[in-house]
């Protein structure tokens, strides 16, 4: 660390892997900058506030209350779930033709907005490395330009890859499953962070719960709990601590009340089902799933 005002010296004097370890080291001892940059459990409180390195402290995590704060990508791997049951496979054999051609069209809309994310991070490493190379005001330019494209189309892609995902539970697990089960009304941040994917209410009263990944090979999420423990999406600590999230924004929003408190209470009744659908992989056309029942009873909390 620099002495005087900015820790952090001149412009590329450290490498963002030292930045990082001072920020979080300023987290730890530096009276006032957790709370400046970070919620209660080590979230970041906002992705635009930065520090006087100009970039953004990195996440935290860390084992209890009484251990330091560390990154969270030099953290242990999350807790993770328990499962009941294997895999369940299927294609998509039976669906009926409206669903199907549902499912078959956000295939082709994650297919091609995955393509042309590719193409645009192509072309931002390409003119990134023509300005590095003979910079002008026409290369800074198209090195400008293509950030904001390829930023546009990371978006894309993932909104096309989160319907992909969503509309497989929708149009196939749930009818196959869980017929007749009616979908609940969710109300939490547009950015879908600090919610369930889908919540459904089951014929018997009970609930399902689903976390819906566009892939086979997309990993489980994590978050951390109030204590600043991480916890891996499907396991009981990550789906109670989203109900405290729903519960505190229902402080001000009835319905998140009402949505949280009962899945709490079929929970306690052994009568939630929490699930994970992932898509199947496939170049544009839809060609099933595979989905895995987690365990999130008192006896199945993760380790």
């Amino acid at each position: 660390m620099y002495d005087g005002d900015n820790p952090y010296g001149p412009k590329g004097a450290l490498a963002p892997e030292q930045i990082h370890e001072i920020q979080v080291y300023r987290a730890n001892h530096e009276p006032g900058y957790f709370e400046e940059f970070y919620k209660k459990n080590g979230n970041r409180k906002d992705l635009d506030l930065v520090d006087e390195s100009g970039t953004t402290p990195p996440q935290l995590t860390r084992e209890s209350e009484q251990h330091p704060w560390v990154a969270a990508k030099d953290a242990p791997e999350p807790l993770r779930p328990r499962y009941l049951g294997d895999w369940i496979k299927r294609g998509p054999d039976g669906l009926p033709p409206e669903s199907l051609e549902t499912l078959h069209s956000a295939a082709q809309e994650r297919h091609f907005a995955i393509h042309h994310d590719t193409v645009m991070e192509r072309w931002k490493q390409d003119a990134s490395h023509a300005h590095e190379q003979n910079p002008t005001w026409e290369t800074e330019t198209e090195m400008h330009e293509s950030k904001a494209a390829y930023r546009e189309s990371h978006v894309r892609m993932r909104d096309a890859s989160e319907a992909f995902g969503e509309a497989v539970a929708e149009h196939h697990v749930i009818p196959e499953h869980y017929p007749n089960a009616v979908p609940e009304q969710l109300d939490g941040p547009l950015n879908g962070n600090d919610q369930f994917d889908q919540v459904w209410r089951r014929e018997d009263g009970g609930y399902v719960v689903v976390e819906a990944k566009s892939s086979v090979n997309t990993e489980l999420g994590a978050r951390n709990l109030p204590d600043g423990r991480r916890v891996s999406q499907e396991t009981r600590e990550y789906f109670l601590g989203i109900i405290r999230e729903m519960e505190d924004r229902g402080r001000k929003n009835p319905s998140e009340r009402e949505l949280a408190r009962n899945p709490r209470k079929a929970l306690r009744q052994g009568k939630v089902d929490y699930i994970v659908v992932k898509g199947e992989k496939n170049a544009g056309r839809y060609t099933g799933y595979h989905m895995r029942q987690f365990d999130i009873s008192p006896e199945g909390k993760a380790s």
